[in-house]
């Protein structure tokens, strides 16, 4: 994906000259690593580092931090352009084997910052990868060897579970959600291959790895959040970072979620798109807000889950114009958490809380046509007294 940062490049231009004259190096991994998808199952595959050691590297890759902090963009292109993607192709992403995989793994399952040495066949170029799915990765080079220059540290749980070979992936995620790991590093470990019975141990691209371990963990969350009583109020959140609004509505109503996006919010006719689950859940893949969905629905059953209730909840996304350069989808699962540490505005009429959501969207009411969510409350008579000449 091209994008044009260079109103950014103050932020990153001192490690240009410090990157692309790194060939041999011991770095500071956060640790993280990246796995690709393209040419898949031969994928590209390595350690994020920067050329040297730092201290605070756990920063460089800290998508919780970045949000508690208040980074912008300009700061996180600052921490990603520090690192090098020193990488690797597999030649198939099925049971790792080999020093790079062996080296790989380790990094993904260490609990805190490491050094690792590097050699590379060829000096880095200093370029980034955009995706509206992770966080940036910078300067690709390749990769001849690695090896870590200490032991990581790696929690007795999450030893335990890369040691089980008869615990399935899914169950092995859910003991890591459960356990306290941030969601950024199950992810990470997911990624690696590290977990799961031995014919699900693989390496799994980055992206589909965010949304992967987002959809079990919801998924376990929704069944749990069924068992509890309706909420008995109207709720509304709201939240923006990164150039993201976010208006989410809660309604005392039995489990559904929605999440409607706009894009172009500032043009007479703005692109949006929707993707809606009911009780149930949905079979199919969100195929119109992709990872977004999965993200913003695991954000909100965990607030389902604090409170100890069941909802109807919609997310409305505004993506406004200074959102000019895609940070991965974690921002949207970050500032929906944000939101619900606020207090909600409350209402008597659904129609009252959309007036609301709309006069807070620069794209105002025209979000509402797209919304599933929306037309089930004018049909169901059951919520009918909570709405009120609901402007459509």
């Amino acid at each position: 994906m091209k994008v044009d940062y260079s109103k950014y490049l103050d932020k990153v231009r001192f490690w240009k000259t410090v990157i692309e004259n790194a060939k041999e190096f011991i770095g500071t991994s956060p640790p993280t690593i990246f796995v690709g998808r393209f040419f898949y199952p031969k994928v590209n595959v390595g350690i994020l580092s920067p050329p040297q050691h730092i201290e605070n590297a756990a920063i460089l890759d800290s998508p919780e931090d970045w949000y508690k902090m208040q980074a912008n963009i300009s700061d996180i292109l600052h921490f990603r352009g520090q690192m090098i993607f020193s990488r690797f192709r597999t030649s198939s992403v099925r049971r790792p084997s080999g020093k790079l995989e062996e080296v790989t793994q380790e990094v993904a399952m260490a609990k805190k910052q490491t050094d690792v040495e590097i050699e590379l066949w060829k000096n880095p170029k200093f370029n980034f990868m955009f995706n509206p799915w992770h966080a940036p990765i910078g300067n690709p080079a390749p990769i001849v060897k690695a090896r870590l220059t200490e032991n990581p540290t790696v929690e007795r749980k999450v030893d335990y579970v890369i040691s089980d070979l008869d615990l399935k992936a899914n169950n092995a995620v859910i003991d890591l959600y459960s356990e306290g790991l941030q969601t950024s590093r199950i992810q990470k470990i997911f990624s690696a291959g590290l977990i799961g019975v031995p014919i699900q141990r693989k390496f799994v691209p980055t992206r589909w790895s965010i949304t992967a371990v987002d959809d079990i963990i919801g998924k376990s969350l929704r069944e749990k959040i069924k068992d509890f009583p309706e909420l008995n109020e109207i709720q509304l959140f709201h939240n923006e970072y990164l150039g993201n609004h976010y208006e989410i509505l809660v309604l005392p109503k039995e489990y559904q979620f929605e999440l409607v996006e706009v894009w172009n919010s500032d043009l007479p006719k703005p692109s949006i798109g929707s993707d809606y689950e009911q009780y149930w859940g949905r079979k199919d893949y969100a195929t119109n807000t992709h990872g977004a969905f999965y993200a913003g629905r695991l954000a909100v059953l965990e607030y389902l889950m604090k409170i100890k209730r069941q909802a109807s909840i919609l997310i409305v996304r505004e993506i406004l114009p200074s959102y000019d350069i895609p940070m991965g989808i974690w921002q949207l699962r970050e500032t929906v958490r944000g939101a619900f540490e606020t207090s909600p505005e409350k209402f008597t009429t659904v129609g009252q809380a959309i007036e609301k959501i709309n006069s807070r969207l620069i794209s105002s009411g025209k979000w509402i046509a797209k919304s599933k969510f929306v037309a089930g409350l004018k049909e169901q008579t059951s919520i009918k007294k909570f709405i009120n000449k609901v402007p459509l």
